[in-house]
């Protein structure tokens, strides 16, 4: 019988050269250059034709290699990280189902790009009607199907705040072919209006007229919003007229902005933890300290993005279908660098 010591050398031995066949397997990987793909489903699919299994993987983009574009080469942006926030409705709870109910949805959606080279932060808005791959699941749980709908409704299938944020982070990367997202903050309106009243108010400037949802909300009049009134405005949304989502859009953007401009005012991680304290169950975030170290410190880039598409009309809703030719440009764009 072998002894103790010798079953560990050999367990040592075993794992030193799986190890070993690992590192030469990685060396000897085509690392041509690459281009990203033309994807196969989401908008283009039938939502009468539902995939078989989750995507758990993210098998659109090797991160290791390169890519090329108009013959340049690139490669990945390995200081990005790439932050999720959240914007949920109040939809009567969590309900999940097969079906869509009452359910709370991802009405708010943007990716802060925090680039550790150049210290920025750049924002990066993603229509909630965008049609994209959404996982649905069982009221128990279960995995159901994947068919492509609105991508907010990736945040109803979850039956909490951290798991609806998984899914959410997950569909995003899908949608994005692969990008890894490296954490989520999503906050409900009660949230908003918490954080917002201990700032003491959100002082805007109204670019343009929206005096249909408040008579006082002229074109460049200056007004220091209450949390209830900066909820609301981030919300407010003309069902009856079309393409409304886009111009709420742009109304978050510059609300979130403006919120983000706020908070770096002479702000430590430490304070803007205490806030996301104070909001309590009304915020969940898997950010550790560093992360939001560069949230408040990081220089806020002042053009905002926007996902490439156009908007259509759905059978009961809005959809926003992406220009994936111009997407996989723009994530060049964001998330590589040319390798000279």
């Amino acid at each position: 019988m072998k002894s103790r010591k010798s079953v560990l050398l050999l367990a040592a031995a075993v794992v030193l050269i799986a190890v070993l066949a690992g590192v030469g397997a990685a060396f000897l990987e085509d690392r041509s250059p690459k281009e990203l793909p033309v994807r196969t489903t989401g908008s283009d699919a039938s939502a009468s034709a539902p995939v078989s299994a989750p995507a758990t993987t993210e098998p659109d983009v090797d991160f290791s290699g390169t890519v090329e574009l108009d013959g340049v080469r690139y490669r990945l942006n390995t200081s990005l990280q790439a932050i999720l926030f959240l914007g949920v409705d109040d939809g009567g709870g969590f309900v999940p189902g097969v079906a869509p109910g009452e359910g709370r949805r991802a009405d708010t959606i943007f990716l802060f790009l925090l680039d550790d080279q150049s210290k920025t932060n750049r924002l990066l808005a993603i229509s909630r009607d965008t049609i994209a791959d959404v996982d649905v699941y069982q009221a128990n749980g279960d995995y159901a199907y994947t068919a492509p709908t609105h991508i907010n409704m990736q945040y109803y299938y979850g039956d909490s705040p951290s798991r609806s944020c998984f899914l959410m982070k997950r569909s995003i990367s899908r949608l994005l072919y692969g990008m890894r997202i490296d954490g989520c903050l999503s906050m409900n309106a009660q949230g908003i209006v918490t954080i917002v009243d201990e700032l003491g108010g959100l002082t805007v400037t109204m670019p343009e007229d929206y005096t249909d949802i408040d008579p006082r909300y002229q074109a460049g009049a200056e007004l220091t919003l209450t949390g209830a009134e900066t909820e609301h405005l981030l919300r407010y949304r003309d069902l009856s007229s079309h393409g409304s989502n886009e111009d709420r859009v742009e109304r978050q953007v510059r609300l979130i902005k403006s919120l983000v401009e706020r908070l770096q005012a002479g702000m430590s991680a430490e304070r803007l933890k205490q806030l996301l304290d104070a909001a309590g169950g009304e915020v969940c975030s898997d950010l550790d300290a560093e992360t939001l170290k560069k949230l408040v410190s990081y220089r806020l880039d002042p053009q905002t993005l926007t996902l490439p598409g156009e908007v259509v009309a759905g059978a009961d809703h809005d959809e926003f279908h992406l220009d994936e030719p111009a997407l996989r440009r723009l994530l060049i764009e964001l998330f590589y660098q040319p390798t000279e």
